[in-house]
């Protein structure tokens, strides 16, 4: 009787990584489609990441008080120095 082999034996090379023939054959009509997604996705987190930089650097924080000293920190710098 012939032994049949398994699902994974078909898609993997013999020592177990890379691609074997027939893996790269069931990936190719999907190469377009996930370099699309994947252009997609990298240029909407860019824009998020701009947009928010863009948006942080607009802010004017010159009417927020800042206190003198924390509760409970000391000033470790010397005089001098300030």
């Amino acid at each position: 009787m012939e032994h049949q082999p398994t699902r994974e034996k078909l898609y993997s090379t013999s020592k177990g990584y890379g691609f074997s023939p027939a893996l790269q054959r069931t990936r190719k009509p999907f190469v377009v489609r996930n370099l699309v997604t994947l252009a997609a996705l990298l240029t909407f987190t860019g824009s998020v990441y701009g947009y928010s930089l863009y948006a942080v650097q607009q802010d004017d924080f010159s009417d927020v008080p800042l206190p003198s000293a924390l509760p409970g920190v000391q000033d470790v710098t010397s005089k001098e120095e300030k």
